[in-house]
This record gives C-alpha cells, structure tokens and sequence, in this order.
C-alpha cells in the first residue's frame, strides 16, 4: 500500500511537471501569435504616416511613461506629424513605446528615434558641441536606466494606488495591480536595487536628480540656448517628477532646492506642447 501510494505521488508530480511545462509553452505560443496578429492589423496602416503606440493619457501630464513622454517629445522637436494609439501599447519586444511606419515596427525609444533620424534626416545635435552633448548623454543614461528605479519604487511598489489617481485604469487591470506590483519587486531584487531598503533606494535616486541639477546650472537646455537630442529623453524622466508623482521626495526636489530642473521642464513644455492641457486626460 505504502509502496503504489509513492508511486502514485511520484506520478502525479510528473503529471503536473508536465502540465505546467505545456502550459508555459501554450502560454508563449499564444503571446506570440497575439503580437503577430497585432502586427499584422498595423501593417496595413497608411501610407507614409507614423503611428506612435504608447500607454493612454493621464490627468497630470499626457504620458506616464518616461520613455513615451520622451519619443512624443522627441516627434514634436523634430517635427514629424504622427498619430497616437493607446490600443496597442505594447510593442512585439514587451515594452512601450513603438512606431509604425510604412510597415516597419521599431520598439524601444532610444531605436525608435535612430530609425526616424535615418529615415527623414534629422540631426538635432547639429548646432551642440561635444562637451554639451556628452553632459546631456550622461544625464540621459542616468536618468533611464538608474533614477528610473526611484519611479518604479514609489509608483508600484510603496504607492501602487498612485497610477489609478493618475489614470483611468479598467477595474480588471485595478484587480491586476498587486500582482504586477509583486513582479516589479522580483525584477528589482534581481536588477540589484531592490535588495537596498527603501530609504537608501531613494537616497541614490535623489542623488541622480542633484547630478542633473548641477550639470544643467543655469543653462535653459543641455544643449545650451536651443535644446539638443537628449533633452526630450531628459525632459521625459524629469515630467514624471514634477507632474507625475505627486507627494513624493521627487517633486518636492524640483519645487524646491532643485528647482532649476521644474523651470527647466517648465521651458520644454512652453515649447513643445503648448497644446499640454488638451493632452490631458479631464474624464
């Protein structure tokens, strides 16, 4: 009895490996046919018109991406038309944002922009010295791949109710924010940051705010009198703090010791999106 009652646990085990081994290949199968499909559905897109996918508006500022705020920036310094769609936020590498042009489907914004300098001949550094434009590359960097673990730690992870006050979320997705929250964690604690407690996270954040403040100075843009490429990824980051978390050290940085970094925000939205307010999500 003892015996056929281990083989049959044994048996069951297997069973399961199995099942959960399917079911992660069903899984995958699914995603990638569901990207294909998507794929498919914007390849037949007009002629010569840029389509920028990124996530919806919002109340506070028109995108709660970084990267996204960063790419529209980006059209509208170079003064590409395009046309928005919230739909398919999602590009086929799991990330936002991505265009679509002519059939072509480019994700990342950093290749998004390389693509659209290429194809329409665009060279916003071209009147930037070498010193002005490795200041603003070294802020960029900073600010994408290191301050971006601040955002991440305020929004998702201690104030995950802070995204349905800056968004109008479906219920299901309300549902699905906990979840989320806990995956952001896990790739947090396997990036390295989200092994630090929340204070010594945020300490080093802050300090990439202070960095940016001291090497933009006094200047009205990184490259100087007029802004250069990287402003629009710089300006992307810093909307988040001034317009989109509210409440936290961030914002309280740039309306005070750091101030020179909301003016400077202040200057790229006069600029750039003088139509900001009907941006907005008023719903």
């Amino acid at each position: 009895m003892g015996c056929c009652s281990i083989e049959l646990s044994l048996t069951n085990l297997v069973l399961l490996g199995v099942l959960f081994f399917a079911g992660k290949k069903l899984l995958k199968f699914f995603e990638r046919w569901k990207i294909e499909k998507m794929l498919e559905k914007w390849d037949d897109a007009p002629k010569d018109k840029l389509i920028l996918h990124t996530v919806w508006r919002c109340k506070t500022l028109p995108g709660i991406s970084p990267y996204g705020m960063k790419l529209e920036t980006y059209l509208r310094m170079a003064k590409i038309p395009y046309e928005l769609d919230t739909k398919d936020a999602m590009g086929p590498k799991g990330k936002l944002p991505w265009i679509t042009y002519n059939g072509v489907h480019v994700a990342d914004s950093h290749l998004c922009i390389q693509f659209l300098n290429k194809k329409f001949g665009i060279n916003l550094n071209k009147n930037v010295t070498k010193e002005q434009a490795a200041t603003a590359y070294a802020c960029r960097i900073m600010l994408e791949n290191h301050w971006m673990w601040g955002i991440v730690q305020y929004r998702w992870i201690e104030n995950a109710n802070t995204i349905s006050r800056l968004m109008k979320i479906p219920t299901i997705f309300k549902l699905l924010i906990p979840f989320r929250s806990h995956q952001i964690k896990q790739t947090m604690i396997s990036q390295g940051i989200g092994k630090h407690t929340p204070t010594e996270i945020y300490q080093m954040t802050e300090a990439d705010l202070h960095t940016v403040s001291a090497l933009l100075g006094s200047k009205k843009f990184f490259g100087g009198d007029e802004p250069c490429e990287d402003d629009c990824a710089i300006f992307g980051g810093l909307s988040q703090a001034v317009w989109g978390m509210p409440g936290s050290s961030f914002e309280k940085l740039c309306n005070g010791e750091l101030k020179n970094l909301k003016e400077y925000s202040e200057r790229m939205k006069e600029r750039y999106w003088q139509d900001w307010e009907s941006c907005l999500d008023k719903s």
